[in-house]
């Protein structure tokens, strides 16, 4: 029984000192903003499916840190947190002739033999964001934080494990799938530490 009072104490008092943290934030002290509605982030490529990516990493990385209450309707919110993504595109970065491809130079005796394929891409990913008041206040900017990211990473090619024009598509686009979705884990720390680096 004594066990269990200490345990509920214990939960208790961690809890205020959460709430405590939160409420010395420096973001809701200077700029009067607690709550954040982070709204839908926007795609202007063609990678179709990137904004979720994004949005996706955006969401965990806030709730991971809780340095600010994320709520559901913009109405509810201080300020609204929206983003873009401008550029997701990967392109070679290595390259060697079919002949030397791996295993056991298997293009050697096809007649693109001295052609040179691509044995590893690079994948980038930029995004811009924005932190806005909802409602303005007199003296204040509307904008209150904004900044561009931008972040690449490379990955193999399949035409290092089969013939070149098979599968190799379908593999590059899942590896460059995989790619962007590690591109956008990293970019969102630096998201968070920038938007709050300056308060």
């Amino acid at each position: 029984m004594r066990w269990m009072g200490l345990c509920l104490f214990l939960s208790l008092s961690s809890g205020c000192g959460y709430s405590f943290q939160n409420s010395r934030n420096p973001l809701l002290t200077k700029e009067g903003v607690q709550k954040v509605y982070v709204a839908p982030v926007a795609n202007h490529t063609y990678k179709a499916g990137i904004e979720n990516t994004v949005y996706n990493s955006l969401l965990r990385t806030l709730k991971a840190h809780g340095r600010v209450t994320l709520v559901h309707h913009p109405v509810e919110a201080d300020a609204i947190l929206g983003g873009s993504v401008v550029g997701a595109a990967y392109g070679a970065s290595a390259a060697t002739a079919v002949s030397q491809l791996n295993p056991n130079k298997l293009g050697a005796t096809l007649p693109t033999a001295n052609f040179s394929v691509a044995t590893e891409y690079t994948a980038s990913l930029s995004c811009i964001f924005n932190l806005t008041r909802r409602v303005g206040q007199p003296g204040k900017p509307a904008v209150i934080w904004a900044s561009s990211f931008g972040r690449s990473q490379p990955f193999p090619a399949s035409n290092q494990l089969d013939v070149p024009g098979t599968t190799s598509a379908l593999i590059n686009d899942s590896e460059f799938d995989r790619a962007l979705s590690d591109l956008a884990k990293s970019m969102m720390d630096d998201v968070h530490e920038s938007m709050l680096a300056m308060f």
